[in-house]
Order: C-alpha cells, then sequence, then structure tokens
C-alpha cells in the first residue's frame, strides 16, 4: 500500500514503506538512491536552475537503473515473485490436506420430530421386525394383528393384510430391494410375500419350526430368521424354494442383514452371538466365516456400513449395551463403547459418517454418534418408551421410529442428500414435508 511521506520534502523514489523480501530488492539502486539523496527544495515558478554536473550524474544513474534491457520500467521494490526467485513458503504438510482447507459448513441436526403418527397395538418386543421403509417411499408397520402401508409421497394409510386369530399374528417385515413386494413373517411360522403395487398375495412359504422374527431381501433372495434358530434362504422366483438352511444360533434369531454389495450375510441371536457368512459358500456348506462372542445379552441391532461393505455394527440388549464395529475382512473388533443402555437398532447415515442408535431402558432416546471414533453428536427425546425400530426413508434424508408408546416418530436428523448432479432424476425419492403443530 502507498503511504505518503509526511516530510515537506519529496522522496526522488516516493513514500513507499512496503518492507519486501531482501532477495527480490535491486540492491545496486537502491544503495545509490538512498546514499546520495539530499533534500531538494521545491523552486519557486519564476526561478530557473541550470543542471549541476552532480544533477546530470543523478539523472542518468536513475535512467539506468529504472529501465530494463527491454527498455521497460524497472521496480526496486517487487511486491510478486519474479519467474527467477527460487524461494517458495512453507507450510505444514496436514495444512494441505483437503480436510483443513476446504471448511465444512456446520451442519444444523434438528432434535424434534417433524411429524408424529399414532401406532396402537405395537408389541412390545425386541426380538421382532415390525417396521420397514422401502424404496418407493412406502413405510410398512405391523400393528396388532393388521399390517398397514404409509405413503409418504401423499401422507395416506391403507390396510394390506389383517388375520382374526390373536395367536397369528405379523411378527416381521422386509421390502425387497426394488420396493415393489413386501415378505411378512409370522408367529405361527408361515411367510407371505405379497405385491405392493395391487395389494395382492402372491406367495406362501412354510420352512421354519416357530415364530419368523427376522427377513431381509437380497434381490432375489429372500433370507428368514425363526425362533427355531434356524436361517433359511428362498429363491422367490421358484415359488420360494429353499436355496440352503443355515444353524449356528441356539436362541431365536432376532437381527439379520446383507451387506451393500450382497456378498455377506450378517446374523444376530438371542444367544448373544453374530454371525457373517459368506453368499458364495452358503450352498455348499452351513459353515459361518466369522463368529463374534464379545456381546454379552441378545443382538438384534445389525447395520452395514454404506461407504465400507465389509465394515458392521452391532448392538447389544439390556445387560450389555455396547455398539461395536467390525471389520469383516479381518475379523477383528475395530471400536467398541458402552452406551449405558439397551441397543435396539442402528441406521448408518448414507451421506455423512455418521451413524444412530436406537435406545431402550432407561433412556428411551436415539443417539446421533460419528464414526469412527463413536463420539456422541446430539440425543434425539421424544419417546415415552424403549424405541425398539428405526428405519430410513429412500433418499436417506429421514428416520422414522416406533415404540410401545404407540407412536411413529420422523426425524430429519441425517440431513438432505447432497444435490444432484445435472442430468439425474431429482424426483425419484422426493418427500413431502409435514410440520405438526
Amino acid at each position: 500500500m502507498y503511504t505518503p511521506s509526511r516530510s515537506k520534502y519529496n522522496s526522488p523514489v516516493g513514500g513507499d514503506r512496503f518492507i519486501p523480501t531482501r532477495s527480490l530488492m535491486d540492491m545496486d539502486y537502491a544503495r545509490s538512491t538512498f546514499s546520495n539523496w539530499t533534500p531538494v527544495k521545491k523552486p519557486k515558478e519564476e526561478e530557473h536552475f541550470l543542471p549541476t554536473p552532480k544533477d546530470e550524474y543523478r539523472r542518468r544513474i536513475e535512467e539506468h537503473f529504472n529501465v530494463d534491457s527491454e527498455g521497460k520500467p524497472r521496480r526496486m521494490l517487487v511486491f510478486r515473485t519474479s519467474n527467477g526467485c527460487k524461494r517458495k513458503l512453507e507450510f505444514p504438510e496436514e495444512s494441505l490436506t483437503s480436510q483443513s482447507c476446504l471448511v465444512k459448513p456446520v451442519r444444523h441436526v434438528t432434535t424434534y420430530s417433524d411429524l408424529v403418527l399414532d401406532a396402537p397395538n405395537l408389541r412390545d418386543s425386541d426380538c421382532l421386525k415390525l417396521m420397514d421403509w422401502s424404496r418407493e417411499n412406502i413405510l410398512a408397520i405391523a400393528l396388532g394383528l393388521s399390517v398397514y402401508l404409509y405413503k409418504a409421497d401423499t401422507c395416506k394409510t391403507e390396510l394390506l393384510l389383517e388375520t382374526d386369530n390373536y395367536d397369528d399374528y405379523p411378527s416381521s417385515l422386509a421390502w425387497s430391494n426394488d420396493g415393489r413386494t413386501l415378505a411378512v413373517g409370522f408367529s405361527t411360522s408361515r411367510i407371505e410375500v405379497w405385491d405392493a403395487v395391487s395389494l395382492q398375495l402372491i406367495g406362501i412359504v412354510e420352512e421354519h419350526g416357530g415364530r419368523v422374527g427376522s427377513l431381509c431381501w437380497n434381490h432375489h433372495v429372500l433370507s428368514s430368521g425363526g425362533r427355531d434358530g434356524l436361517i433359511i434362504n428362498h429363491d422367490v422366483r421358484t415359488n420360494g424354494r429353499m436355496v440352503s438352511r443355515l444353524r449356528a444360533h441356539s436362541g431365536e434369531v432376532c437381527g439379520l442383514r446383507w451387506s451393500e454389495d450382497g456378498a455377506k450375510l450378517a446374523s444376530g441371536g438371542n444367544d448373544g452371538l453374530v454371525h457373517v457368512w459368506d453368499r458364495q459358500c452358503m450352498r455348499q456348506s452351513s459353515k459361518y466365516i466369522y463368529q463374534f462372542k464379545d456381546h454379552t445379552a441378545p443382538v438384534r441391532a445389525l447395520a452395514w456400513c454404506p461407504f465400507k461393505s465389509s465394515t458392521l455394527a452391532t448392538g447389544g440388549g439390556a445387560t450389555d449395551g455396547s455398539i461395536k464395529i467390525w471389520s469383516t475382512e479381518s475379523g477383528n473388533c475395530v471400536t467398541t463403547i458402552d452406551t449405558g443402555s439397551q441397543v435396539c437398532a442402528l441406521e448408518w447415515n448414507k451421506h455423512q459418517k455418521e451413524i444412530l442408535s436406537a435406545h431402550g431402558l432407561e433412556e428411551n432416546l436415539i443417539t446421533l454418534r460419528s464414526y469412527p471414533s463413536l463420539r456422541k453428536i446430539v440425543d434425539l427425546k421424544g419417546h415415552k418408551d424403549r424405541v425398539l425400530h428405526l428405519t430410513q426413508s429412500p433418499d436417506g434424508s429421514r428416520v422414522a421410529s416406533a415404540s410401545p408408546d404407540e407412536t411413529i416418530r420422523f426425524w430429519k436428523v441425517f440431513g438432505r442428500p447432497p444435490s444432484p448432479r445435472k442430468g439425474d432424476d431429482e424426483s425419484m425419492f422426493s418427500l413431502k414435508r409435514m410440520h405438526i403443530r
């Protein structure tokens, strides 16, 4: 910045007070200028001076140093580095990483539910899976002897099925990958497959010897877990023909989850064990590839990481209360944390490195944690009883939770998904926003 000289005399080179790098200065010109400079009084208009030999010498020196070989003016003080300068600024290595150079905007997490639905007769059992959200943006919920479909786009609810036998109730639900088919397990050991578009029953499978408490899909393969300790894989293309039968749990199979890439199946049981199965080996052998024994209570909370398919999160029951992160490449527990209460369900954030956990007694809350540290970010409160079920919308922006307090709550905890690129279908997973006042 140019700062005018405070002296009543003017310097031959002006009053620039910038202090440059010494290697960028023309020292010969500077030495000549400042050593020979003397204050010169401003002459009056009527006076005329003839140049002295000393003045002529100074003029020629300035002319020589102020013009380069190409005839362009030369500056004594250089504000920008020249091509010939070898020096460069040195920064700490960590300051050059994308994480530190790009400052992420702070994401606000909404801690209250924006929509609450009544859920009368929701069964209070931590061995059942009674809620699931489809790719077509339809939430299926089993209440008492009935299964309902809530369409999030239109906020309309319709009845899918209802039984007339109190001992024959829906005990598990799972949507197919395309969101057009719903599998419903029953307490009397059968499984019904429904077309969600026409609301028609398209198949019945009866292979278990007890209640079917867990279901999950891997494209055309429907996996089911029962009170008999069996895991059965069915091929729905052949009227539910059994593909493989897996036995490893000594108690009821409480949870089933296929990995994101469809290569591995995880199962959790009432016996506190977690097993990991390889899809390629299921037909030839019923032997699991890993058995995790670290939990000390039933394990129903299972969730595969969406950005690393070999990472599995598990949650322990009331006397355990821990969340563990496993590597299914090495078979080791990578991270563990004691939450202090029953872990009923787990859901990964698809857009951020975060995981959401639903808890039972005595907190009855939902907790958002960062990954991989599992540090608590925020607690979501609202349910009056333990939060047994979690499921997220197809675009990953909202999460629904269900509790025996007979409410279903919707949370915008994961935030909006990234903006679609030009040409993407922006309306594929559009959601209708609702606010309860």
